[in-house]
């Protein structure tokens, strides 16, 4: 069981930093349109989730 909760950890870990450096590029890149704020405001969600979901892990993993 912690090698399964640690794998997924490293994928939601990866997938954070993706959806954070993807962020970065689009605040520095896009203009502000509609389009630049819903693309920013969809991956701060997907962060959040992300963030919410390492805690979760970390509390699993600290309850074993």
């Amino acid at each position: 069981m912690p090698h399964t909760i640690a794998e997924r950890r490293r994928r939601v870990e990866a997938q954070l930093q993706d959806y954070e450096r993807i962020l970065a590029e689009i605040r520095s890149s896009a203009g502000l349109g509609a389009n630049s704020r819903a693309l920013q405001l969809q991956h701060a969600r997907l962060i959040s989730d992300a963030r919410t979901e390492l805690a979760s892990l970390d509390a699993a993993l600290a309850n074993l």
